[in-house]
This record gives C-alpha cells, structure tokens and sequence, in this order.
C-alpha cells in the first residue's frame, strides 16, 4: 500500500517544487478573489483555462511518477509535453469513461429497483462510497497505463486495467483515510492558528494564501499517489494474487 506521507516527502522535495506549487497557487487566489467580488461570469472564464492548465499539470505529475523521472513536477518553461500528455490522456480515457458511465447507470437502476437504501442514511452513504471508489479505480486504473507506458492503446487493454484495478480500489480506500490526517495536520489546524492569530477575520490574506497553497500540495501529493500506485500494482507481491 502506499503512503501518503512518502508521496507528500517526494513534492516537497521535488526541483523547484515551493516555486512552482506558488505559481499555480496565484491563479487559485485570483480566482477566489473574482468569485467574492461578485464577478462570477469572469471567474468561470478565468477558472476553465487555468483548470485546463491544472489538469495538464496533474495528468503529466502522474506520468512523471509512473515513470520515476528526476524530476517529479512538470517544468513550466517547456510546457508542449504536459499538454501532450493532457491530449492522449483524454484519448485514452475513453473506455474507461464508458465503464464509468455504465456503472453509475446501474448504479442508478439499483436505487430504483431498491428505494430503501435512498431511505437510510448510512446505507445510502456506503454504497454510494462504494460506487464512487470503483468508478474512481476504474477510470485511473485505465489511464495510468498510458501513463505509464505511453502507448494509448495500453489503456484500452481489459486485461491490463483489470490487473491493476484491486490496488487502485485497495489504495483509493486508504488514501481518504490518510488523506483525511495530513489535511487535518497540514490545512486545518495551521488554518485555525492563522485565523486566530489574525483576529478571527475570514479575510485574512495569509489564511487565505496558506489554504491555496495546501490545496495545491494536496492536488500534487494526490496525483504522486496515483502514480505510485499503478506501481504497486505491478509490483512482485501484488501479482502473487
């Protein structure tokens, strides 16, 4: 299984990784200015191309950790290759997506067919955790084995994304709950004493740039995770199973 804290270890101590996790904090900060000035047409233009940008940044930390590459983050002065990588992702997405949307529509037709999970909170709540990590698996199960290869009809293989789908499901579950702790310990209560210290104001820009910027870790450290599992998936203990 992998750990969240080793993922976290190998961003921030990537190449250039403070710098580069402050440039792509700007635009989240931006962003949220935009949006509590009112300007919610603009900030939906601005927030579309920077998560154009975002996604290419976090498909291509992906293919860097599949790959073991010196240089985990991708480098914002030679930006053809993360966009590269962001267009064959898309491609090879595709069969992933049909699973996905095929599961959600059973997954639909079972709350149909059995109205009284919907009428119970708790079983309501599981099964759709349940739903939603095997769609999560599925979809990164499949792409990261173009990631990882990069041959696009690797990630159309059923084999191969079947064979690596049990470690996707085992470590997403874990990842929440690791997850869960580092945002606590690194977000929140830094958060909390920040907001305290500065008078208990909401506005406080120095809270308000320490959560974009643990934000933008947590998106990095996440996307290191994904890469680090698709690994574990082809590890030597895993295929005893």
């Amino acid at each position: 299984m992998v750990n969240i804290i080793d993922c976290l270890r190998n961003v921030v101590t990537d190449r250039y990784a403070m710098i580069k996790i402050f440039i792509l904090t700007i635009p989240v900060i931006v962003i949220y200015y935009m949006v509590m000035s009112g300007q919610g047409v603009l900030s939906e233009i601005v927030n579309f191309v920077f998560g154009i940008v975002f996604a290419a940044v976090f498909f291509e930390t992906i293919r860097r950790s599949c790959n073991a590459e010196p240089m985990l983050l991708p480098s914002f002065l030679m930006p053809l290759r993360m966009f590269l990588t962001l267009g064959l992702t898309i491609v090879s997405a595709i069969p992933s997506i049909i699973v996905c949307i095929g599961i959600y529509v059973g997954y639909i037709q079972l709350l149909k067919i059995y109205p009284q999970i919907m009428s119970n909170n708790i079983t309501f709540h599981i099964v759709n955790f349940i739903c939603s990590l095997i769609v999560m698996s599925v979809f990164f199960a499949g792409i990261t084995q173009y990631l990882d290869s990069g041959k696009v009809l690797d990630s159309y293989n059923p084999m191969k994304i079947l064979k690596a789908l049990k470690t996707f499901i085992v470590n997403f579950f874990f990842y929440f709950i690791q997850d869960f702790i580092l945002v606590l310990v690194i977000m929140v209560i830094p958060a909390l004493g920040i907001f305290i210290i500065g008078g208990k104001n909401p506005n406080n820009i120095f809270m308000i740039i320490y959560l974009c910027m643990a934000m933008i870790l947590n998106y990095l450290v996440f996307a290191d995770y994904i890469g680090q599992t698709k690994k574990d998936s082809e590890s030597p203990y895993e295929r005893l199973f």
